[in-house]
């Protein structure tokens, strides 16, 4: 009996690496069918922009050519569908199965549901991913916990973020790694639209220049959110950091509630931001309105999104100064430390020019550097 590769993701879009990576599986392993099994949300909780028969549809256009089949068995599971409990059901419906796993997975492994289980139901293949480490030895320490038949293949995936993809559809950009028939199919049936009149709608109050520092700080702040697993609502985090500079060049207070201490000042924008966010985009939440309002000065205990923000604002890819590019890897490799290292790098900025820096700020350094947050 042949070999079957399953293979499950979100898919929400499938990319180029989703493919590339079953396909070099199939062909060292001799595997001649790879069953994809996309993850199943409650729209509840869901942050994605996709329904799951809109990725399933997306998922079989990606891998055409394959001899594949989309197994909606979370889907019709509806709750609990940890691979402990889904990879078993898998293998008595298929048979002789590979489980495949990328690097960026098997470096968590150790926090998924009942590891031991999911290591010795099949075997496992796993594709080492760029920026995740040593995966062979991450493999060989997962063997001696948990046993099971391991294989780490001689393929380097790429460092794709399906987050940074996701917000790149939405604000309406052509994506390379996307396969183009399904770049074709997202286009044909209007998909990742949410947001494409909020986008335009600030583009016709910036210039080009800070637009572009606009679109700059959503990528940053999507990626950073995926790369360091904060959890943050995708949908909080696209709209905070793409709206951030709303009012930077719309400084006309307007009867708005803002700070007067801050009419006249470089941080008026960030007060008048929130509540143009409000009034012109129809901004509701409060926790964006808030990740908006802080992005400048900063402010003593700050939540996740805040300091996301303010941090994505400060090391967007679009500021090469230094030492911008020293702060951006310190925040690449550890999101708190980058945090704290770009707070410390404001603030005495603005301390060796001289003058008024404002209380928030002041409350924050002394909050997050003079006393360690203790």
């Amino acid at each position: 009996m042949s070999k079957t590769l399953i293979f499950g993701g979100a898919f929400d879009p499938p990319h180029n690496e989703h493919v590339e990576m079953c396909r070099y599986a199939m062909r060292t392993l001799d595997i001649a069918s790879v069953v994809l099994v996309p993850t199943y949300l409650p729209p509840h909780k869901s942050e994605g922009f996709l329904t799951f028969d809109e990725r399933c549809a997306l998922a079989k256009i990606a891998f055409e050519g394959f001899d594949v089949k989309i197994d909606t068995i979370e889907r019709d599971r509806g709750c609990n569908n940890y691979s402990s409990e889904v990879l078993p059901i898998l293998k008595q419906k298929y048979g002789d199965i590979v489980y495949l796993i990328g690097g960026d997975s098997i470096a968590h492994f150790d926090t998924w549901h009942r590891p031991d289980i999911v290591a010795n139901v099949c075997p496992i293949a796993v594709v080492s991913r760029e920026g995740y480490g040593d995966t062979q030895k991450k493999v060989d320490e997962l063997k001696n916990s948990y046993g099971g038949d391991f294989t780490v293949l001689n393929y380097k995936g790429r460092d794709i973020s399906s987050s940074l993809i996701k917000a790149r559809l939405l604000l309406g950009e052509y994506v390379d790694e996307i396969p183009v028939k399904v770049m074709e199919a997202i286009k044909f049936r209007g998909l990742f639209e949410n947001y494409r009149s909020k986008v335009m709608q600030l583009k016709s109050y910036q210039t080009e220049e800070l637009f572009t520092h606009s679109i700059a700080v959503v990528k940053r702040a999507v990626d950073f959110n995926s790369k360091h697993h904060l959890q943050q609502n995708f949908n909080r985090v696209f709209l905070s950091a793409l709206l951030h500079d709303n009012a930077k060049q719309r400084p006309s207070v307007d009867g708005l509630n803002v700070p007067e201490d801050a009419i006249g000042t470089p941080v008026l924008h960030q007060f008048l931001g929130a509540e143009k966010a409000k009034r012109d985009f129809g901004i509701e939440d409060g926790c964006i309105l808030d990740a908006i309002r802080y992005h400048t000065t900063a402010k003593a205990d700050m939540t996740k999104l805040e300091k996301l923000i303010y941090t994505a604002d400060s090391l967007s890819d679009d500021r090469e100064y230094a030492p911008i590019p020293k702060l951006r890897e310190i925040a690449k490799k550890d999101f708190e430390a980058g945090f704290l290292a770009t707070l410390d790098y404001t603030y005495n900025k603005l301390k060796a020019k001289g003058g008024a820096i404002y209380s928030l700020t002041l409350d924050a350094y002394k909050y997050y550097i003079d006393n360690d947050n203790e």
